[in-house]
């Protein structure tokens, strides 16, 4: 039942009169004092105050997250028509300034728009022309792989599959997950330099691809990314997991080489490359341009095509191989620089780094002229369906591992950062339980883990017994989950009441004050 309006509402109408005419004022107070003004509003807006709440909850509980943040930039927006129709924008044509219509509330609603379309635009370019981070422009290059001012993989490859529309991975992306990250700090070993006998190699990979290869007189380092920063160049973009142990530059050997796989931001990373500036540097065509922005001394550069090989010391030779990927650092240099793999022979052993690469059937060349490898290190992680000609599934790792005739696979590219869509342990149990079933030998060291290549290899599934994280009271407690869609629905209905409430509070007041009038 509605309320006898009649019983809470009254009316004082007081006319006043002066030389210039009648004035008629009314005002209206709630029977009962300003203890009732508090049940009005309550009655008025508590429905919406509950819906909001509840409706947030259950996109919350129901992994829509990413809808409550659009739902936040949409009232943000609202808010800021809200304020500009308070002004004398666009009222020029308005009889009542404090009730806009609704074509000046699209033209403020467009302008808004409009100003933060040009502050992306604006704030992008400069960006992309002064912040170092993009690095160099590169320069064209005689070379078989470059054509028509971009490099090309060795297959026409599109980094689009093509295997699932915009709308189905928007969707996907639209619904999160938290286990595409870990909830709790990763478990890591603190580095430790091991004690090394004549031509023994040091393994110890840090994460993503950032692997740190050492002997007694080299010390080698694949795509170096260090720091807590979030990953170049947004400061919203994917944040790197947390690790029970940092590492640093300054707790490593010296580094001797620094091999570069491409130019991402996730293998390329302007304040590491600046840390490493005595080193020398082996990279892709192209990605010359981006150190020498960085101040790096060029007589430290060593730039590759695909095949090059090169005789860097009795020690080590290396050979810069293809990788079946792209490069890009900016909104439009897509492929000016070129990706790659890499092959090692250090002290007689023969090591592969596949940087980022889609599967493709030139491992088996690569394979039959260079190895067998006693261990490759493969990216696994980060593949999706609609990017898969770029990143390789689990099950294709084990392939490739099998068609460059390697001894030992240690899986790269994943425990680091939330780029995908898949769990952030997928790659290592799918990948571990792959090798298992094709008489494939994989390691898995913790993050910060050394060994000696050729011993025993790290092989426990350290990612098992990672938390989950605690219970999330608000969504994942049971009692919250039972009364939420109830309440919902209860504040739909008030919704509905309060609007009936206001129509008829409001013809009584009407009716009120026609009647004292008279």
């Amino acid at each position: 039942m509605l309320p006898d309006t009649d019983a809470k509402l009254s009316s004082v109408v007081e006319v006043n009169h002066s030389s210039k005419g009648h004035s008629l004022t009314v005002q209206k107070t709630l029977k009962g004092g300003e203890s009732n003004i508090f049940t009005d509003f309550l009655i008025r807006n508590g429905g919406q105050i509950l819906f909001v709440i509840t409706t947030f909850l259950l996109l919350y509980r129901n992994n829509l997250q990413s809808i409550n943040y659009l739902i936040i930039v949409v009232l943000i927006f609202w808010v800021i028509v809200k304020l500009l129709s308070k002004t004398s924008l666009f009222s020029k044509n308005e009889l009542l300034k404090s009730k806009p219509s609704l074509k000046r509330k699209a033209k403020i609603f467009s302008l808004v728009i409009a100003v933060f379309i040009m502050f992306i635009i604006i704030s992008s370019t400069i960006f992309l022309n002064f912040s170092p981070q993009v690095g160099g422009e590169s320069q064209p290059y005689d070379s078989s792989n470059y054509r028509d001012g971009t490099f090309h993989n060795l297959n026409p490859t599109s980094v689009s599959s093509g295997n699932v529309s915009f709308l189905e991975l928007l969707s996907q992306y639209l619904v999160s997950d938290s286990h595409r990250s870990p909830n709790v700090p990763l478990p890591t070993k603190e580095f430790e330099k091991l004690n090394l006998e004549g031509d023994e190699i040091s393994i110890t990979w840090l994460g993503h691809s950032t692997l740190l290869i050492h002997t007694n007189n080299i010390t080698i380092i694949t795509d170096p990314i260090f720091g807590e920063d979030n990953m170049d160049p947004l400061f919203f973009g994917p944040a790197p997991f947390i690790y029970q142990h940092t590492y640093e530059l300054k707790d490593l050997p010296e580094i001797d080489y620094v091999f570069i796989s491409h130019d991402h931001y996730d293998h390329l990373d302007m304040d590491t490359i600046k840390e490493l500036e005595d080193s020398k540097f082996f990279v892709p065509l192209g990605v010359k341009a981006h150190l020498l922005r960085w101040d790096i001394n060029e007589e430290n550069i060593e730039e590759l095509d695909w095949y090059d090989e090169i005789n860097i010391s009795s020690e080590l030779d290396v050979a810069l191989t293809p990788s079946q990927h792209f490069s890009g650092r900016g909104m439009f240099n897509r492929d000016t620089t070129l990706w790659a793999s890499w092959v090692f022979n250090l002290n007689g052993k023969s090591i592969f780094f596949s940087g980022d690469s889609g599967y493709m059937e030139e491992y088996v060349t690569i394979g039959e002229k260079y190895g067998p490898f006693d261990i490759a290190f493969l990216e696994s992680g980060q593949y999706h369906e609609a990017w898969n000609n770029i990143h390789m599934f689990p099950e294709e790792v084990i392939q490739a591992g099998i068609d460059l005739n390697a001894s030992i696979i240690l899986p790269i590219h994943n425990s680091k950062y939330e780029l995908s869509l898949h769990h952030w342990d997928e790659p290592l149990e799918r990948v571990t339980a792959e090798g298992e079933r094709r008489n494939m030998s994989v390691a898995t060291p913790m993050i910060g883990e050394s060994f000696v290549l050729g011993e025993t290899i790290p092989n426990r599934a350290w990612w098992a017994n990672v938390s989950n994280g605690p219970d999330l009271f608000l969504k994942d407690n049971l009692i919250v989950g039972a009364i939420i869609l109830p309440l919902n629905i209860v504040s739909i209905a008030w919704v509905v009441f309060s609007l009936r409430y206001k129509q008829i509070s409001n013809l009584h007041v009407n009716k009120t004050i026609n009647h004292e009038a008279e």
